[in-house]
């Protein structure tokens, strides 16, 4: 098929009278790799539901203007992966998927065995999904949609909860779809790996989409080339938060086996590794939700049998999907519950007042929070977090889903309520942009054992 990819006069909004996208008319080649850029919030993953079919029939409304995918078949990644899936393993998500497609029984396998391939997720295929890393799901979610074999592959940040080395391979297969005559429209805020591969650029901006020529696409694709970092090593005699000693953490399997390891007080730390290692399991740990053997103490206590309602006034965990942090309506009444959890006074009713106009979330007190791009999420979850003043945070992706000028305001927002307050935090990320000239300390948990490192 060579007809294009057609959005013509398209207006769309959530909230009367408000557009999110207002009169957009672009269009996307057929076989091109073609990637959206621009703030969080502007419309980027509205724009792929809409093109996939979801809304206006499940959300929003449709003003004006048609999309027309020139027939294309196209299915779509959510920004959450873990809110698209059905069946508890992804060897059963992926059936589940082609027998939606109608396919017959004989075909399952040659489609399963391909995309087990393509993301290579075959230690994965039997695993439940409900307890898999983030990265792990995203890889899943790729995963089902080679498996369906559509022409239009639309994704929503599909890396970003991958680790580098991940994102680097799942590009490459991108590249390999596109050279099969896959179309492919993505969202991202890092635009790593990307440069050489991508054909369109297309950058949101206000309530307008402008295609970037191609020097324009290279100049802003060559913006995130990486560079080397340096941490500086802890003194083992510095006062610690946390001691481990004889540790063993399990699940299906053994992540860590720790003889004897600090996390140090008022400190702030980054914690790495490839997805599915166990950083996210060494934080339930710390938090209680997950049993260990050996000692792990703070603050000279065992962890494990302090007081939970006690041990929570101090130690508190920032999830990775941020809806999972939420319990109330609308923005306004999370963060009412906040300001009642305050320990201290340093976020002030006027400090918060200025906080959400920093993150640009100050006209969204009455919106429910979970109609808030996953951008907004992100934001509104770290600043209730850091209002009710823990001595321990344990952030778990913090940078997921934001554009550069959010992770500014994010870090800034960490940066000073730490150093005001004195937290011990401690940060898992595959982004290190902006985290790196925050953080004292790199902690890479590898084959089983988390070892301090300087770059």
């Amino acid at each position: 098929m060579n007809a294009k990819i057609s959005i013509q006069h398209l207006s769309f909004e959530y909230d009367e009278h408000k557009p999110l996208l207002a009169d957009l008319s672009l269009t996307f080649a057929p076989g091109a790799f073609s990637l959206l850029i621009g703030p969080t919030g502007c419309g980027k993953s509205t724009l792929l539901k809409i093109m996939a079919g979801l809304y206006p029939k499940y959300g929003g409304k449709l003003t004006q203007g048609q999309v027309d995918l020139g027939g294309l078949s196209q299915a779509m990644m959510f920004q959450d992966a873990g809110e698209q899936f059905t069946m508890a393993t992804p060897r059963e998500e992926i059936i589940f998927s082609l027998e939606n497609l109608g396919m017959k029984q004989e075909q399952y396998e040659t489609r399963l065995q391909r995309a087990t391939e393509f993301a290579q997720i075959g230690p994965l295929l039997d695993q439940k999904i409900a307890t898999m890393s983030g990265g792990e799901q995203q890889r899943v979610a790729l995963a089902v949609l080679v498996a369906m074999d559509v022409d239009l592959l639309l994704l929503d940040e599909p890396f970003a909860s991958v680790d580098p080395k991940a994102r680097t391979f799942l590009v490459e297969k991108l590249v390999q779809l596109k050279e099969e005559g896959k179309t492919i429209i993505l969202t991202d805020h890092v635009f790593t790996d990307y440069l050489g591969k991508v054909d369109q650029l297309y950058r949101f901006a206000g309530q307008t989409v402008t295609r970037l020529s191609a020097k324009e696409r290279d100049a802003v694709l060559a913006e995130d080339a990486r560079v080397p970092l340096t941490f500086a090593l802890p003194q083992a005699n510095a006062p610690a938060a946390f001691v481990l000693n004889g540790v063993l953490l399990k699940t299906s399997r053994l992540l860590l086996k720790q003889d004897e390891l600090k996390l140090y007080k008022g400190k702030v730390t980054l914690l790495t590794g490839a997805n599915g290692v166990g950083k996210t399991s060494l934080f339930r740990a710390l938090t209680q939700l997950l049993p260990y053997s050996g000692s792990i103490c703070w603050e000279g206590r065992e962890v494990a049998k302090q007081p939970a309602r006690t041990y929570f006034l101090h130690v508190a965990q920032v999830f990775q999907k941020a809806t999972d942090q939420f319990i109330q309506i609308t923005v306004k009444d999370e963060l009412a519950i906040s300001k009642k959890l305050r320990k201290n006074g340093y976020f002030s009713d006027e400090r918060i007042k200025q906080a959400l106009a920093d993150l640009d979330l100050d006209s969204h007190l009455d919106q429910v929070v979970y109609s808030l791009s996953g951008g907004q999420k992100k934001k509104l979850q770290i600043l209730l977090m850091l209002i009710s003043g823990h001595e321990v945070l344990l952030i778990d992706e913090p940078l997921s889903g934001l554009d550069r000028q959010s992770i500014k305001q994010v870090v800034k927002l960490m940066k000073d309520s730490q150093a005001a307050m004195g937290q011990t935090i401690i940060v898992i990320s595959h982004q290190f942009h902006g985290l790196s000239d925050w953080c004292d300390y790199h902690l890479r948990l590898d084959q089983q054992r988390l070892q301090y490192v300087t770059d």
